[in-house]
């Protein structure tokens, strides 16, 4: 039988849901499932697939954050704990992988993986959907107003620049690099997958999102749905937020149900706050509210994206103030017309002005982008390029 080891990045669960999606369909193909976990992905694999081979291994490691969310660049920075942590992931990747002797690696945005499959000369992949940093915006924040930035700004972009060469190389050490995101032109992490390095570039595939879709084309109804994911600091700024919202819906909004999951899965609540506002600790349906929603609202998130769009959904993103990922995923699905960028800050006073704004337009240019890529098979894709480097 053979054997793969699965190595999810533990920060949220979208890292963990795309292996999931992945590891069911190897495990069909006969393939025995190892998932190394730590964090927020050790949570959502024991849910979601019971029966693999779960290895828990390693403190969770995650930037700094201040209390809304935002990443707190000093404190990253300062921190040795972090880097202590990671080389204990090091060792014990290499330990896993040496006992368990895979026949092939699955490293979605591990490092410690990836270099541990390196060293033992065992074939690996990595799946990624950021394979760049912008890291800019970070550092100008960390620095004083009243500083120049003339020679500083310099500094900062051959800094940013120095280590995406280094990052980028450094993943194109695996055997395949599967871009877990649409192809050019309707990529979601556009800026983090364009330009890339010869060595990293000539070994991509973009296989699109990895997820099995199940949606059901119903007519769009009066459901603004409301998907909270991300690290638990993240979801809990944005969760608060819209839970106080949705204690004063406006009476032209009064026939909208608003269903709101705070993408938790340590639990299962529900919480009827009126009449037409449901909260979930965890979406029990996902695919069924995905497929009757008329906006999905979310952090911007790539998987929550990706969902959305093959369901045909314009979205809200409010993503992380700070958090430049996850803001440039936002920009690029309203460059494509295809969703609303909305301010944390700005909350309060816009969205409901936001959930107004919706139009057939939105729409119409979310329905042609289902379409486009309702024959795709996503995994099927993955697959190829993970049995083509073992056989």
């Amino acid at each position: 039988m053979l054997k793969a080891y699965i190595s999810p990045l533990g920060i949220g669960f979208g890292h963990a849901s795309r292996c999931v999606s992945l590891a069911k369909r190897l495990d069909k193909e006969g393939f025995r499932i190892f998932f190394s976990a730590y964090g927020d992905a050790i949570e959502y694999i024991q849910r979601t697939m019971p029966e693999a081979d779960l290895i828990k291994g390693g403190e969770e490691i995650i930037w700094k954050q201040k209390p809304n969310g935002q990443p707190d660049i000093k404190k990253t920075l300062s921190s040795l704990s972090d880097f202590r942590k990671f080389i204990e992931h090091l060792r014990k990747e290499k330990e896993n992988i040496e006992y368990i002797s895979p026949d092939i690696v699955i490293s979605d945005s591990r490092a410690s993986t990836l270099m541990a499959s390196q060293y033992l000369g065992v074939s690996s992949v990595v799946i990624l959907n950021q394979p760049k940093l912008l890291l800019s915006p970070l550092f100008y924040k960390a620095i004083p107003i009243n500083r120049n930035l003339g020679d500083i700004s310099i500094a900062i972009k051959i800094f940013e620049k120095l280590v995406n060469s280094a990052i980028t190389r450094f993943w194109g050490l695996a055997y395949a690099s599967i871009i877990a995101d649409f192809p050019p032109n309707d990529s979601i992490s556009r800026f983090h997958t364009s330009d890339l390095p010869k060595p990293l570039n000539d070994r991509v595939v973009f296989s699109g999102p990895l997820i099995q879709p199940k949606c059901k084309q119903y007519e769009p109804e009066n459901i603004i749905l409301v998907m909270i994911s991300g690290p638990k600091r993240e979801r809990e700024s944005l969760a608060e937020s819209i839970l106080d919202l949705a204690k004063n819906i406006p009476p032209d909004l009064e026939d909208y149900r608003f269903i709101i999951s705070l993408g938790d899965p340590r639990k299962n609540g529900v919480l009827k706050l009126s009449g037409n506002v449901t909260v979930y600790s965890w979406l029990p349906d996902k695919w069924e509210y995905l497929s009757r929603a008329k906006v999905v609202v979310s952090r911007a998130g790539h998987t929550t994206i990706s969902e959305a769009l093959v369901c045909g959904k314009p979205l809200l993103l409010i993503p992380v103030p700070g958090q430049t990922e996850k803001i440039e995923n936002a920009k690029s699905v309203q460059d494509m017309g295809l969703g609303i960028l909305l301010e944390q800050s700005s909350i309060k006073t816009d969205f409901f002005k936001a959930i107004r704004s919706f139009h057939s337009k939105f729409l119409r240019k979310t329905t042609h982008f289902r379409k486009k890529y309702e024959n795709w098979n996503f995994i099927d894709r993955a697959i190829g390029v993970i049995e083509g480097i073992i056989y």
